[in-house]
């Protein structure tokens, strides 16, 4: 085989070689720029879809809520409830009997909220350990996003996991408003009793005699 024939193929090889890795090169961008495509349409659906949950919110210990909440960017309708055991208060009243938890709720929007007393801490706590709740309730939501598609998700909450936590009150508007009635009605004290000084001691206080 004479140079120019062994050229030829090997020129003819490396042109076959090319063009199988321009061919793997566009397989490969294609690939990446479908699932980067399938990725912003997940995220995109994610954002759209409702998310409604049914939690316990213990950011006020002792103090316990219970929240039903749409998470999402996304309007839920048609939202119903099923507990897998009654939510009682120490009271005796029963949270899971409310009508939005009983007939359940129309329509709420993204990022809605609605939010119910349920219970401090300390009296709690023997009700659900009376009975037998120790592994928390479960709630099953269903629900429809605004086209119609259904969802359906399940979430548990146990106060029991907070059984003797040492909680801190948290300050408000309404204790700075306490706190400055009681060092008004401490000033109001101290003058009726007569204990402001008087002119005379005013002026030796300051170094000055005072007026005959």
């Amino acid at each position: 085989m004479s140079a120019a024939t062994i050229s030829q193929v090997v020129s003819a090889a490396a042109n076959i070689i090319y063009a199988g890795a321009l061919v793997v090169a566009y397989y490969l961008i294609v690939k990446l720029y479908r699932e980067m495509l399938q990725e912003m349409r997940d995220q995109r659906l994610a954002k759209e879809r409702p998310q409604v949950l049914v939690q316990a919110d213990y950011g006020h210990l002792p103090e316990i809520d219970l929240v039903i909440k749409n998470i999402s960017g996304g309007a839920a309708k048609e939202i119903t409830f099923d507990f897998s055991a009654r939510v009682e208060s120490s009271s005796g009243f029963n949270i899971s009997e409310l009508p939005y938890f009983k007939r359940g709720i129309n329509f709420l929007g993204p990022e809605g909220e609605i939010r119910c007393f349920w219970d401090y801490l300390e009296d709690l706590v023997p009700v659900l350990k009376r009975e037998g709740l120790t592994e928390g309730i479960t709630v099953t939501v269903r629900y429809k996003d605004l086209s119609g598609k259904r969802y359906e998700d399940r979430w548990t909450f146990n106060p029991l996991l907070y059984e003797k936590n040492r909680s801190v009150r948290q300050r408000d508007t309404d204790d700075l408003v306490e706190a400055v009635e009681k060092v008004s009605e401490m000033l109001d004290e101290v003058l009726r009793r007569g204990d402001a000084p008087d002119s005379a001691q005013e002026s030796r206080i300051s170094g000055e005699r005072p007026d005959s």
